[in-house]
C-alpha cells in the first residue's frame, strides 16, 4: 500500500489543517498572537495605568533600533560602492595610462617581424 486513503469525510476536515502548510502556518501565527496579547493583558492587570508607559518606552526602543540598523545598512552599501568606485577609477586610470603610451609610442619598438 502506497499511499493510504482517509474515506471518512469527518476525518479529512479534522486532519486538513495538519496537513496544509499555509493553514499550519496562520494556525501558530494565531496561536503565537493570542498568547502575546494573554501575557499583555496579564502584565495590563498587574502594573495597571504604567502597563501604557512601558509599552511606549519599549515601542521607542523598537524605533530606535530599527532606525540605527536603517543607519548601518546605509554605511556598509555606501562602503561597497565606494570600493567599487575606487576599483573602477584604479582601471580606468591604468587603461588611460596604457593608451597614453601607445599613442606616444612608448612600446617596445614596434612588431617584431
Amino acid at each position: 500500500m502506497e499511499f493510504a486513503r482517509i474515506t471518512s469525510a469527518a476525518a479529512r476536515e479534522a486532519l486538513f489543517p495538519l496537513v496544509d502548510d499555509d493553514i499550519s502556518a496562520v494556525a501558530v501565527a494565531e496561536e503565537a498572537a493570542a498568547e502575546a496579547a494573554e501575557i499583555d493583558a496579564l502584565v495590563e492587570q498587574e502594573l495597571g495605568a504604567d502597563f501604557a508607559v512601558i509599552d511606549e518606552l519599549v515601542e521607542q526602543a523598537e524605533r530606535d533600533f530599527a532606525a540605527a540598523e536603517l543607519v548601518s545598512a546605509f554605511r556598509v552599501t555606501h562602503e561597497l560602492t565606494d570600493q567599487v568606485r575606487a576599483r573602477r577609477t584604479v582601471r580606468r586610470a591604468t587603461r588611460e595610462a596604457l593608451r597614453s603610451r601607445v599613442r606616444a609610442g612608448g612600446t617596445t619598438g614596434g612588431v617584431a617581424a
